[in-house]
């Protein structure tokens, strides 16, 4: 009944008040005998009722832990007493019914007033069932384990039968919990990780290219400073180095100065940045690090996907790999030029034309809300393949959203291609029905399975009978293909359909109308030939010349009607600046609203002290982002980061765009701006 003196000072309260009540009485009543004495017995009654009442509800409620204590056997106590690990009674409420020594020694004695558990963990109890649960307490990690201990006649585990069923009320279900010391362990265990070894491939960014007309000289001074800094970074790290060939290193380090060259964002990539001949920078890396493998046979496989999708992305970064997808670090360098003649371009035209004879019929297929690039690309290639002999589509969706936009934003070239017998452009749905187990896809300017133009037509194609063209940088997610052609340092998928052409001898000679659509592609893409434009570039444009492509009517596939035009004016005017970036927010949706919103965004980069612009409007379901930049701010990295999921945003260094969805015009907004303050955090420091 030790229990019953912790209501003393309920007790003593109520005493309080009876006194007070009994001074008002002579008080008011002083006057008045004859009512005080009345009164008097009737105060008196009441209070001590009221007394009664609150130390039987008192007494009751204790009564239930006395019995609790009472009813734990004098064998199970003592061992549970003596128990090595800490242990505790607790009921659903999560009070601390009773500890063990272990239990007191090891956090704390329960006070005379209630104790909960949430002292130590706020896990639901539900988590401590079977195996257990990891908690830190205190800075110590514990396996909090739980059972049930209410004992049941049906029962006959003896280790239920700590407390006999009539102790207790059934309704109130008690645990034990025992907390086994795993800080050992657990130590140990953090140990293993971080010094578990990792593999890296590290490749010099077109290597051969730029140094293959240097003097001798000069190529032995960079390989040299190239081994000198890898051996320098690498020397604290009690890492394992060797070069595999010329331009491509191993590395096999330990987790933990993985984990520090994250947290320093990779200054490797920058600190090659500084590798100068004749005052030109000559070196950037490309890296791939293969986390989270189960040995090191497979870190070395993660560490080469790795490193493909860095080069993919256009070099000049790490990919680290993760438990899914990919961290991304660097990138902040332009695109190295390439070379349109280049051995790959031709082996990969080899490797084409063997699928395309052997397909009963090609279907060529962009991405959603086709440009001048993706249809350009598309009618491009299924011209070609026409003229070798075989049935060849381009499928472009023409379709109308639900806000009646047209999916499509090539409208004027598609309807230079309507005379076409039998057509050259059909709707993806009738490619559908016309598509066999025989037939080949060939999905031209995106490689991300999401934005492909019909999901449908996709579907119906086996990875083994589908072949991927794109100048995109890699994302997660890409389309598993047979033949996967993304080169991030080609100016548009129209450039690249061009280059692969050559090697289709007399089917890659275009008719003017055709080249016409490939050099759309290419103006779209690079902006009147400003931006993303090599060597390359315009040797492509000049076959296309060749071809008898008119540059004035490609110019006139450009031109906006005056309502479009005030409409991008209006865009522009209504722009504010926020870090180096242009921000314009479009309140309600128009018919040419993508098309607008991007020349809007082109337009604000001419104004002077801007980094960058994007404009923002409304799409179905959500807001949709135009990026635009002049290379010093990698707009790709920004948007990959703005949406829902990877796979929402995405494109070029200087241009991107992203879609998220279900939030509203000011949420919107926010997470552009948090998105350019993340970006600017995570640029490395000087």
């Amino acid at each position: 009944m030790k229990n019953f003196y912790r209501s003393n000072i309920l007790l003593a309260l109520v005493l309080a008040l009876v006194i007070c009540l009994v001074a008002m009485d002579i008080i008011l009543f002083s006057d008045q005998p004859g009512a005080f004495w009345i009164s008097l017995p009737l105060l008196i009654l009441v209070s001590g009722l009221t007394l009664g009442k609150l130390l039987q509800i008192r007494l009751n409620e204790y009564a239930y832990y006395d019995r609790l204590d009472k009813s734990i056997d004098n064998a199970n106590h003592k061992a549970l007493m003596s128990f090595p690990l800490p242990v505790a009674l607790v009921n659903d409420e999560r009070r601390i019914l009773w500890c063990n020594d272990g239990f007191t020694n090891a956090f704390f004695r329960p006070s005379e007033d209630e104790s909960s558990l949430d002292v130590l963990t706020t896990e639901h109890l539900s988590l401590f069932a079977g195996d257990g649960r990891e908690v830190r307490i205190n800075g110590r990690w514990y396996r909090v384990t739980a059972r049930d201990v209410v004992y049941s006649a049906e029962t006959k585990d003896s280790s239920r039968r700590l407390i006999q069923t009539s102790a207790i009320d059934s309704a109130n279900k008690v645990n034990i919990l025992y907390f086994t010391d795993i800080t050992g362990f657990k130590s140990l265990q953090e140990e293993y990780r971080r010094s578990k070894p990792v593999v890296l491939i590290i490749s010099v960014d077109n290597y051969d290219d730029t140094l293959g007309t240097s003097r001798e000289s000069d190529k032995t001074f960079v390989s040299v400073q190239i081994d000198r800094l890898l051996e320098e970074y690498f020397s604290g790290m009690n890492a394992v180095l060797r070069k595999i060939t010329g331009d491509k290193f191993i590395v096999v380090v330990e987790e933990r100065f993985v984990q520090k060259m994250i947290d320093e964002r990779v200054k490797l990539l920058e600190q090659a940045r500084q590798i100068k001949v004749n005052d030109r920078t000559v070196v950037t890396l490309s890296i791939g690090v293969g986390r989270t493998a189960a040995n090191l046979s497979e870190s070395e496989s993660f560490a080469w996907q790795a490193l493909d999708k860095a080069i993919g992305r256009g070099g000049d970064q790490a990919v680290v790999r993760k438990e899914s997808g990919y961290d991304y670090f660097g990138a902040e360098t332009q695109r190295t030029e390439r070379n349109g003649s280049s051995v790959r371009t031709r082996i990969t035209a080899d490797r084409i034309k063997v699928l395309i004879n052997s397909a009963d019929a090609v279907y060529i297929m962009g991405h959603g809300y086709g440009d001048y690039d993706s249809v350009g690309a598309a009618i491009g290639l299924a011209s070609a393949i026409r003229r070798m002999g075989k049935q060849a589509y381009a499928c472009v969706s023409r379709e109308l959203d639900r806000n009646g936009n047209v999916k499509n934003l090539s409208e004027q070239l598609l309807a230079r291609f309507s005379e076409y017998d039998p057509p050259l452009v059909i709707e993806p749905k009738i490619a559908s029905v016309r598509f066999t187990e025989s037939s080949l896809l060939v999905i031209v300017d995106t490689h991300i399975e999401k934005k492909v133009d019909s999901r449908e037509l996709f579907e119906m194609a086996d990875p083994s009978h589908v072949v991927v063209i794109d100048h995109h940088r890699k994302a997660d997610n890409e389309i598993q293909a047979v033949i996967s052609w993304v080169d991030p340092n080609a100016s548009s998928a129209s450039e690249m359909v061009t280059d692969l052409l050559q090697y289709f001898g007399d089917a890659g000679t275009l008719q003017p109308l055709e080249a016409e659509a490939l050099l759309a592609g290419i103006t779209l893409d690079t902006k009147d030939f400003v931006m993303r434009t090599g060597e390359a570039t315009f040797e492509a444009a000049a076959r296309l010349r060749k071809f008898g492509a008119d540059t004035i009517l490609v110019k006139k596939l450009f031109a906006t009607p005056m309502k479009s035009r005030m409409r991008k004016s209006a865009v522009i005017a209504a722009a504010e600046m926020y870090r180096g970036f242009a921000i314009s927010v479009v309140d309600e949706s128009f018919e040419d609203i993508r098309v607008v919103c991007s020349q809007a965004a082109d337009e604000m980069l001419n104004i002077t002290d801007v980094d960058a612009a994007v404009t923002v409007y409304p799409i179905e379901n959500g807001w949709s982002y135009s990026a635009r930049s002049l290379g010093k701010i990698n707009v790709q990295v920004l948007m990959e980061n703005i949406g829902n999921k990877k796979d929402d945003g995405g494109g070029h260094l200087t241009m991107a765009g992203a879609q998220i969805y279900n939030i509203t015009r000011e949420e919107a907004e926010q997470k552009l701006r948090e998105a350019i303050d993340r970006y600017y955090d995570n640029l490395p420091q000087d």
